[in-house]
């Protein structure tokens, strides 16, 4: 594994940037009435899409840690799974991204940008390698069917 960060502390990188941006230079600040709401929605729904893809592997009795993907006992490719191969990711940026705009610092989506790099780079090309590794064929066409993100 090429990971040298965990992907939570990553994307908490990104939402600390962002406060300290916001707090550092107010001027980057934008007022618009309803962002902070819109960026609350955004962080639920990135919390939801946590417990649910969470869930999925759980059901299926698989690791959900990204330190060891081949210890994994099950291929999910349903449910969220079918979406976006990588929803635990997506609800941490959708997470770091609602914090942004919560913040009304839409410049922290730049650090969410980075961490999304960051994460896809380090972690998710090297999972990639070795869940086609272990689960071969299956694993490929899941890879052909579904997007890595959205």
């Amino acid at each position: 594994m090429k990971l040298l960060v965990p992907p939570p502390l990553v994307f908490l990188l990104a939402i600390i940037l962002t406060y300290a941006t916001q707090r550092l230079f107010p001027v980057l600040q934008i007022d618009v009435p309803l962002l902070p709401n819109v960026g609350l929605a955004i962080a639920a729904l990135g919390v939801f899409l946590a417990l649910v893809a969470i869930s999925g592997f759980v059901a299926r009795k698989t690791t959900v840690s990204p330190h060891h993907p081949e210890r994994s006992s099950a291929l999910v490719t349903d449910g969220v799974y079918g979406l976006t191969r990588n929803p635990m990711y997506m609800s941490l940026a959708l997470i770091a991204a609602g914090a942004a705009l919560m913040q009304a610092t839409p410049v922290g989506l730049v650090f969410v940008a980075i961490a999304v790099w960051y994460i896809t780079r380090y972690q998710i090309k090297p999972e990639e390698e070795a869940l086609s590794t272990l689960f071969g064929a299956d694993y490929d066409t899941y890879r052909q069917r579904v997007r890595r993100w959205i």
